[in-house]
C-alpha cells in the first residue's frame, strides 16, 4: 500500500538548504462519472440506511395497511355490495379473527428469523448478519406478514365504531387476500432463509455485492485515465484529527476533498485506510503545502460507521469469505467442503483484482495536479488477506490444499508476470507447510496436487505443469 505518508525526506548534504522530498512513482487518475455525482456523501448515507435498515420497508407496509383500513370500509359505506353476503357485524368478527391470527402469526415468524440469524452468525461469521439485514426479500416479507394483522385491526374498528349495518364486501374481500398474500410471501421468505444458510450462495453474495466498490476503487487495465507519476511528499501544512469516539472509516468523498484541496492549493492525504478503525483525537487527514484548508468541510468529506460495509471496502468482502471458511476448517465444524467452496469465490473475486491497477491512490484534479491521496490496498496485501489464514488452518486437511493449488495455478496463469511473484511466495509458503504435515512423500504428493474439486476433480492440462514443486 503506497501513501505519501510513507516517503521521508531525502538527505541533504547542506542542513541550511531548504528541505526535500524523495518522489514516489504513484498512479494517478481523474475522479470518475460516479466519483463526480453531486451530492455523492448524502446519497451513499441514504443508500447505506435503505440497504441496511430492517424498519424502512416494513414501516411503508405498515402505513398502507393503516390507510386502506380508514379507506376501504368508507368505500364499502359509500358504495356497498352484498357478493360475499356479509354485513357490519360479521365483517367486523372476520377482521377481528384475521388481525389476532395474523398478528400473531407475524411474531412467530419474526422469531424463527431471528433464530435463523443468530444461528447463522454462530455457524459463519457474526460478519455476515449485514447480508441477512440487506436481503430484499426479508424485509418485504416482514411487511407482508405485518400488514394483513394491521390492516384487518384497523378496519374493524372502523366498522366498529359505526352505526352502519350494510355490506362490507370490499373490506373483508381486502383483508383476505392481503392473507393469501402473505401466506405465499411466507414460501418465499423460507426459501431465502435456506439459501441463505447456504454457503455457497453466501460466498456468491458477497462477491456480487463487492463488484460495485471494485469498479469504483480500482479502474480497469484499460482505462486510459490511469498514469504513473512521480509525486513528491511536500512538507506537512497541517492535520485534521478525528474529533469523536472511535468509528470504522467507511467511505470518502474524493470529489468533496478534491474541490477542498484544490481551493487551498494543497495536497490531502488520507491518512487511515477505508474499513480501518480510527480512535478519537487520532489522525486522519496529512495536509501538505498550499494555504489553510476548510477542515468541517474536509470532516463532511470522511464517511464513519460503528462497523465495516462493502462500500468502498472491497477488502471486507475478502475477509468476511475468510472468516467462514477459517471457521468450516475448525474442529467444531469441521466442513472441508465448505472450505473448498469459499475459495472457489475467492479466486472469482481475486482474478478480477489480478487484471486491474491496484496502486491508484493519487487523484488529480481538472488541472491536472494531484490533489488527494487514498491509501489503498495492493495485490500483495490482498492476496496474503485471503490466502494466509486459510493454508495455516487447512494445511492439514488435503481436500483445501489441493483447491488451493488449483486457485494458485489459476492465478498465476490470469495475472501480470509482475503479479506472479506473490503469487509463487504463496505456492512456496504452502509447500513449506505440508513438508510441516505429511512425513510421508506420497502423502504429501497427493495434498500438494492441484483439483479444482479439492479431491475427485481433474485437473486443466494447463495446470498439470504448474504443480506445487
Amino acid at each position: 500500500m503506497t501513501s505519501m505518508g510513507q516517503l521521508s525526506p531525502c538527505a541533504e548534504d547542506d542542513e541550511e538548504d531548504a528541505p526535500s522530498a524523495c518522489p514516489t512513482m504513484l498512479a494517478v487518475r481523474r475522479l470518475s462519472a460516479s466519483e463526480r455525482a453531486p451530492w455523492w456523501r448524502a446519497r451513499a448515507r441514504l443508500r447505506e440506511l435503505v440497504s441496511g435498515s430492517l424498519v424502512l420497508i416494513p414501516t411503508f407496509y405498515l402505513a398502507g395497511a393503516i390507510a386502506l383500513g380508514v379507506l376501504l370500509p368508507a368505500l364499502d359505506r359509500s358504495h356497498g355490495s352484498m357478493l360475499l353476503g356479509i354485513n357490519a357485524a360479521e365483517a367486523e368478527s372476520i377482521l377481528e379473527a384475521v388481525a389476532s391470527g395474523m398478528i400473531a402469526f407475524a411474531g412467530l415468524v419474526v422469531s424463527v428469523a431471528v433464530l435463523v440469524v443468530q444461528f447463522g452468525a454462530g455457524q459463519y461469521s457474526p460478519r455476515l448478519v449485514h447480508v441477512f439485514r440487506r436481503d430484499p426479500v426479508i424485509k418485504n416479507a416482514i411487511g407482508l406478514f405485518v400488514a394483513p394483522g394491521v390492516y384487518a385491526l384497523v378496519a374493524a374498528a372502523d366498522i366498529g365504531g359505526t352505526t352502519h349495518d350494510g355490506a362490507e364486501t370490499l373490506t373483508v374481500a381486502v383483508a383476505l387476500m392481503l392473507m393469501v398474500v402473505a401466506l405465499a410471501a411466507l414460501f418465499r421468505f423460507i426459501g431465502r432463509l435456506l439459501d441463505l444458510m447456504r454457503p455457497r450462495q453466501l460466498y456468491a453474495r458477497l462477491a456480487a455485492q463487492v463488484q460495485p466498490a471494485l469498479k469504483s476503487l480500482y479502474p480497469s487495465a484499460s482505462s486510459r485515465e490511469l498514469e504513473r507519476r512521480p509525486v513528491s511528499a511536500t512538507p506537512t501544512s497541517a492535520v485534521v484529527i478525528h474529533p469523536r469516539h472511535g468509528e470504522v472509516l467507511s467511505a470518502v468523498d474524493r470529489n468533496l476533498l478534491v474541490r477542498v484541496a484544490r481551493r487551498a492549493d494543497a495536497v490531502i492525504e488520507v491518512v487511515a485506510q477505508i474499513g480501518s478503525y480510527v480512535a478519537q483525537d487520532e489522525t486522519i487527514l496529512i495536509v501538505r503545502g498550499g494555504r489553510g484548508i476548510d477542515e468541517r468541510q474536509a470532516r463532511r468529506a470522511l464517511m464513519f460507521t460503528d462497523g465495516r460495509s462493502l462500500l468502498q471496502d472491497p477488502s471486507f468482502a475478502i475477509r468476511c469469505i475468510v472468516d467462514v471458511v477459517v471457521r468450516a476448517l475448525s474442529a467444531a465444524i469441521n466442513d472441508p467442503t465448505s472450505a473448498v467452496e469459499g475459495l472457489d469465490a475467492l479466486e472469482g473475486v481475486l482474478r478480477p483484482l489480478g487484471q486491474r491497477p491496484l496502486h491508484s491512490a493519487a487523484i488529480l484534479d481538472d488541472d491536472g495536479a494531484v490533489r488527494l491521496v487514498v491509501p489503498t490496498p495492493d495485490w500483495d496485501e490482498l492476496l496474503d488477506l485471503a490466502l494466509s489464514e486459510i493454508r495455516w488452518y487447512g494445511a492439514g486437511t488435503p481436500q483445501v490444499t489441493r483447491r488451493l493449488a488449483a486457485l494458485l495455478d489459476g492465478l498465476e496463469s490470469s495475472t501480470s508476470p509482475g503479479r506472479r511473484a506473490a503469487v509463487g511466495r504463496h505456492r512456496m509458503l504452502l509447500e513449506e507447510h505440508l513438508a510441516s504435515v505429511y512425513a510421508d512423500e506420497a502423502e504429501r504428493a497427493f495434498a500438494r496436487t492441484p483439483d479444482r474439486l479439492g479431491i475427485g476433480g481433474r485437473p486443466a492440462t494447463s495446470d498439470v505443469s504448474r504443480g506445487i514443486r
